[in-house]
């Protein structure tokens, strides 16, 4: 982890004590009580700090508990990492690594990230609470979406991925589950570092059953294997965003080979033939964003959204 040493003094010390807790926990794991979730009732304690509320989900990478830290007196997320994951030293560098450039976001369309944590034999992330619906479930209630709509939310993103982006992080896996709106409709993205930790030791990981990043969200050269840029993440909010204004993601048919197939063969149809309030431009500007040459693809997500704006105003 040297190479990512920060001239940061304070975010030196944050790394130092990450990288510090991933040795300690190498040398007494075998011997470290596992966490065990299901025993947990409402005001348990965790750690003598977090009291516990309730469980919230379990994705493929971990199970995330909404609890309340006593020290802040507020309400937060622990995502405590599968043990497949959590087991694998070289995942688990990678994790910090992104982890140590993921927490330095302060931006109000992006979970904010706090703290890496050593909790029994295993590993946690405390991150902020939003209370919230996933772009997935407004998908499921409102697609097709009104152009207006749909491109306000894939400006947030752009605007949120954006800042990402300047500070070198690749999201890797946006995708509708992966978008949170609330009901202001404030939208925030989470997950950043997941991936990329996943995608550095894709061979440990196929090994244990997971698929690297979502297929209907993947870029072609994710699939292939191939370097992964900032437009890897604009293509798939690209693909997002066809699903909001089409109802449906453009692959979808079939098994996850068959949907990763087609995104390399990039076949879809344009959007104003599914959707006839779509207009020409913007059906274009999505196709662009979505296209299987990463190099004809916009440059950054500022582009994207400057482009879906002016697009959605000469509508207007």
């Amino acid at each position: 982890l040297s190479e990512v040493k920060s001239t940061s003094t304070e975010v030196d010390k944050i790394l130092t004590g990450l990288t510090a807790t991933l040795e300690k926990n190498a040398s007494v794991k075998t011997s470290a009580p596992k966490f065990d979730f299901t025993t947990l009732k409402p005001d348990d304690m965790i750690e003598d700090r977090y009291k516990f509320i309730r469980k919230i989900g379990k994705g493929a990478f971990g199970t995330v508990l909404l609890v309340h830290d006593t020290v802040v007196d507020d309400e937060l997320i622990l995502k405590f990492l599968n043990e497949n994951v959590a087991s694998n030293e070289e995942i688990m560098k990678r994790f910090v690594h992104e982890l140590r450039y993921s927490r330095k976001i302060t931006h109000k369309n992006v979970i904010r990230i706090y703290d890496f944590l050593s909790i029994g034999s295993g590993y946690a992330i405390s991150m902020e609470y939003f209370p919230s619906h996933t772009l997935g479930q407004e998908i499921i209630d409102h697609a097709p979406m009104n152009a207006r709509k749909a491109v306000s939310y894939a400006s947030d993103v752009c605007t949120g991925m954006q800042i990402a982006h300047h500070q070198g992080i690749i999201h890797r896996d946006l995708k509708p589950a992966n978008i949170l709106i609330n009901d202001d409709g404030l939208l925030k993205i989470v997950d950043f570092g997941v991936a990329a930790a996943a995608s550095s030791a894709e061979t440990q990981l196929t090994k244990t059953g997971y698929v690297i990043g979502s297929p209907k969200y993947m870029a072609p050269e994710q699939i292939l294997g191939r370097r992964v840029d900032i437009t890897a993440d604009v293509y798939s909010l690209g693909i997002v965003l066809y699903e909001m204004l089409s109802g449906k993601p453009p692959y979808s048919r079939g098994d996850h080979m068959s949907v990763m197939y087609q995104h390399v063969q990039g076949k879809a149809p344009p959007l104003n033939e599914l959707n006839k309030q779509v207009s020409k431009e913007l059906s274009s500007i999505v196709l662009q964003a979505m296209t299987v040459d990463k190099e004809k693809r916009f440059k950054s997500m500022d582009d994207f959204r400057h482009a879906l704006e002016g697009a959605v105003e000469k509508a207007a």
